[in-house]
């Protein structure tokens, strides 16, 4: 019952000190807080997206496999849809995103059914 008492005790003095000036001042701390955390998610996952890109374009390029690329593509893609909205802006973001992600697959399949082609041809001149 004591430690009842005193939980009690210390949660009814901490808002009974509590003024509208130190309210307004915490309100206002806490939803810049999330506000600016929102903001560098945002940022923050793009420039990962991005940096994926690259990597894949340099990977493409070098001719190294592009599966695992895209694998990390996509995942980069669906952290980037974590943040959730109702807008007009939100829906356009996921549209382009999944035009983008769309783009992305059928190039991937047509460069690997030409790898898969030369395989086949490659199997046939050995023989």
């Amino acid at each position: 019952m004591e430690i009842v008492e005193r939980v009690y005790n210390n949660v009814v003095d901490t808002f009974a000190g509590l003024d509208p000036l130190h309210v307004i001042r915490l309100v206002v701390i806490v939803g810049g807080y999330i506000m600016m955390r929102n903001v560098a998610q945002k940022y923050l996952a793009k420039k990962q997206l991005e940096h994926k890109l690259k990597e894949s374009e340099a990977a493409k390029q070098n001719g190294q496999s592009v599966n695992d690329s895209t694998t990390e593509l996509l995942d980069a893609a669906d952290e980037s849809d974590a943040t959730f909205g109702w807008g007009k802006k939100t829906r356009k973001r996921v549209q382009k995103q999944q035009q983008l992600l769309e783009e992305r697959l059928e190039e991937l399949k047509r460069m690997q059914g030409e790898q898969d082609d030369d395989k086949d041809i490659e199997d046939l001149l050995e023989e």
